[in-house]
This record gives C-alpha cells, sequence and structure tokens, in this order.
C-alpha cells in the first residue's frame, strides 16, 4: 500500500516500480491534515488488504522552520496534525488487523534529540513520536506487535532542499561524523531492518540513523 496525500503521480510510479519486480502494490489517498484523514486512510487499508497487516510505516510528515516569535498557531496545529495525530489514529485504526509478528515504524528525528536550526515546533511533534513509540511498545507487546521509530538527520529529499545548496551542504556536514549527505535508501535500509524479523526483539526504541550527527 502506498499512500499519498497530494503527489498521486509519484504514489502510482512507486506502485509501477513495485509491480515491475513482481509485487503487489495499490495507491491510496487521503489528506492526513485533515482530522479524519487516518481514519479514511485505515478504512480503504482494511477493505484492500483484509485481516492482517504485517507492516505499517509511518513516515508521512511536514516540517516548517520558524523562529519562536513568528511560530504562529496555524503552523504549529497543522505540524503537530500531520506529525502525531495522523499516526495516533492510523493506529489505532489498524489495530484490529495487527496481529501476532506484525511491526509498526514511525519517523522521528535528529531534531527530538538535538536543537538544529529553527525547528522548536517541528522538533516537539518529533518528540511526541518518540513518547508514543513506548507507550505504543507497551500497549501492543501483549499481542506480539513491535513499535519502533527510526530518527533520522538530514536526508536529500524535497523535505531538506536546504540541504542541497552549498551552506546547507556545508551545515550538514559539519555536524555528522560520517562525510557525506545522507540519501532515502540510508533510511529505508534501518526501516526494513527494523519491520524485518533480524529485529524481532527490539520494541519500543528510536534508532538514530543519522551518520554520527551531533555527537
Amino acid at each position: 500500500m502506498v499512500h499519498y496525500g497530494r503527489n498521486a503521480a509519484e504514489a502510482r510510479a512507486v506502485v509501477g516500480q513495485i509491480k515491475a519486480m513482481g509485487g503487489r502494490a495499490e495507491a491510496v489517498g487521503s489528506d492526513l491534515s485533515d482530522p479524519r484523514g487516518a481514519h479514511k486512510l485505515a478504512a480503504r487499508v482494511r477493505e484492500i488488504v483484509g485481516d492482517r497487516l504485517d507492516i505499517l510505516v509511518a513516515n508521512a510528515g511536514v516540517s516548517k522552520a520558524a523562529v519562536l516569535d513568528e511560530t504562529t498557531i496555524e503552523d504549529f496545529d497543522a505540524l503537530f496534525a500531520v506529525n502525531v495525530r495522523a499516526p495516533y489514529f492510523l493506529v489505532q485504526q489498524l489495530l484490529p488487523i495487527l496481529n501476532e509478528g506484525s511491526s509498526v515504524v514511525f519517523t522521528s528525528s535528529l531534531a527530538a534529540h538535538a536543537a538544529v536550526g529553527n525547528l522548536s515546533a517541528y522538533a516537539a511533534t518529533k518528540g511526541a513520536i518518540d513518547t508514543l513509540v513506548k507507550h505504543f511498545a507497551f500497549i501492543l507487546g501483549p499481542k506480539g506487535v513491535r513499535v519502533n521509530a527510526i530518527a533520522p538527520g538530514v536526508v536529500e529529499t524535497d523535505m531538506s532542499n536546504f540541504a542541497k545548496t552549498d551552506a546547507g551542504r556545508d551545515f550538514t556536514l559539519g555536524m555528522q561524523a560520517l562525510k557525506r549527505m545522507a540519501q532515502p535508501d540510508d533510511i529505508a535500509d534501518a526501516i526494513a531492518f527494523l519491520a524485518s524479523d533480524a529485529a524481532r526483539w527490539v520494541s519500543g526504541d528510536t534508532l538514530r540513523v543519522d551518520g554520527g550527527s551531533k555527537l
């Protein structure tokens, strides 16, 4: 299941790649900033997959850089709506199909563990994710469901366009032990590990995947 908020074309392209490799896939759209967005997404997923979901990767997120005295209520609420409320209720609504052996992986951030730029409101949402991971792991543990998170540093994606500038690259490399820019595959491999049986005795943890940032 490939979720998208607005870019259906990119989601369909991912579905096409999965099918080209012999897999089955379907794109499902839902605006997670909407109060009922997670409920709608979960309902559609349950219609398609039936009574079992093995892996849930809650990776949707929004970011907003702003100094403290310029952060608006609207910006703050929008960040928490997508980054915290949506994954919370997505897990809630998918509880009936999360069973023994299922794995949930959330996306936290380096910003939850260290001060990085003007991201205080965004960082607060990721701190909330780290807390939810522990509570959900405890709640779902008796069902045999594991819950973890990955905490990336700066990754060369559209969400981190500043890192594509010379100044942004220099700033990023300056706070990392490993002197190269992170790529999406670096993060995806860590998610695949947490979702797999190789991490079968790992639950309630947040794995930093940041190249040794802010040591």
